[in-house]
């Protein structure tokens, strides 16, 4: 069966378009559950996960959606990495902004 159900529109976002890049409704359903995790961990203080880089390096990365700590590194530009299909945090390591797409998320460590 390929119909997942949620009420969630953005999860139900995350699930298509993962599903549609990577031709696996699992591998959407499953990611899209990763992500929602590691937001939800970001949210609360700092998540440590891994992600794929555009190169097929693996970047092990500790992140955070504190707002307190995002206002310093937004630019503001008016247009979300949500609508790119894409995952924006502070990285707390590098102190900046780094993001990853959707598809590329391997492990949430914390």
């Amino acid at each position: 069966m390929n119909t997942i159900i949620t009420t969630n529109p953005l999860v139900a976002r995350h699930i298509a378009v993962i599903s549609h890049k990577t031709s696996s409704p699992l591998m959407g359903a499953s990611k899209a559950l990763l992500i929602e995790e590691a937001k939800r961990q970001m949210r609360n203080g700092v998540c440590h996960f891994i992600y794929m880089k555009k190169n097929g390096e693996c970047r092990e990365a500790f992140g955070t959606l504190v707002k307190g700590v995002l206002n310093a590194t937004l630019k503001g530009t008016g247009e979300s990495p949500e609508s790119w299909g894409c995952c924006y945090y502070h990285d707390t390591l590098k102190g900046g902004a780094r993001s990853f797409r959707w598809e590329n998320l391997v492990a949430v460590l914390s």
